[in-house]
Order: structure tokens, then sequence, then C-alpha cells
């Protein structure tokens, strides 16, 4: 009777080992981890990473549909520190170049020897937008 527990006992650890280590190894591979502007000009060529910053305004310029649009973002830190972006795909509405309300970008892709970043992935937040709606609601 007892050595039937044991084979039980050791079973259910052997698979709930096995259970852990596989979602520990899942989510390692999927962890994304963002760079500033700063660290990634000291990173220098990189491929498929996420990079953070503010764009640059009067930086943006679209092309034509299908062609990338190129921009520049910064580090908030450091603002001396720009980044020039090229990015081909669908921008997202909150992504406009108006100076009286910053944007923030992250953006993932390759970074490149001659200093340009790739972009394959672009979010544009805007929270000052919603920070104002949210303190009117909450009578501030």
């Amino acid at each position: 009777m007892e050595s039937k527990k044991l084979k039980f006992l050791v079973g259910g650890v052997v698979i709930i080992g096995a259970i852990a280590t596989l979602a520990f190894f899942a989510v390692r591979e999927n962890m994304v981890y963002y760079y500033t502007v700063t660290e990634m000009l000291d990173k220098g060529q990189s491929a498929n990473v996420r990079v953070a910053g503010d764009l640059v305004s009067g930086t943006l310029v679209k092309g034509r549909v299908g062609e990338p649009i190129e921009f520049e973002i910064y580090d908030k830190e450091a603002t001396e520190n720009t980044l020039f972006i090229e990015y081909t795909g669908a921008v997202p509405d909150t992504f406009v170049d108006d100076p009286n309300q910053p944007v923030e970008v992250v953006v993932e892709g390759d970074y490149l020897s001659d200093g340009t970043f790739a972009a394959d992935f672009l979010m544009a937040k805007c929270p000052s937008k919603y920070e104002s709606a949210e303190s009117a609601a909450a009578g501030k």
C-alpha cells in the first residue's frame, strides 16, 4: 500500500516539474523587453528588438501608399539622443505629429549598421489625451 502512494507521489512531482519547466521556458522566450533610445544607440546593430521613445516633432515624413514613413524618436532622459525610424505598415490613429500633444512610440524591428531602425511594428500611445478625460470624469 505504501509503495503505491510513493509511486503516485513521485509521478505527481515529475509531472508538476515538467509542466513548470515548460511554462518557464515558454514565458522566457515570449518575454518582451524594450530598450530606450540611448540603450539602443549604445547596443549597436541588433535584430528583432523593441525601442521606446517620443516622436521628435516635425520629423514625420509620410510616403505614398505602400511606401515607408520616416520619423525620429528621442529618449526622455537624454533628449539629445535620437533614433531614425523607417516603418512600413498600418499607422495607428494616435500616431500624429502634434507639437502640443507628444506621442510615445514603441517600435519593433532591426537596428541596422547604417544607424537606421527598420521597424515592422509600431505602437503609439497618447496618454495626455486620455488623462484629461479621466480627470474630468473623476471631478478633478
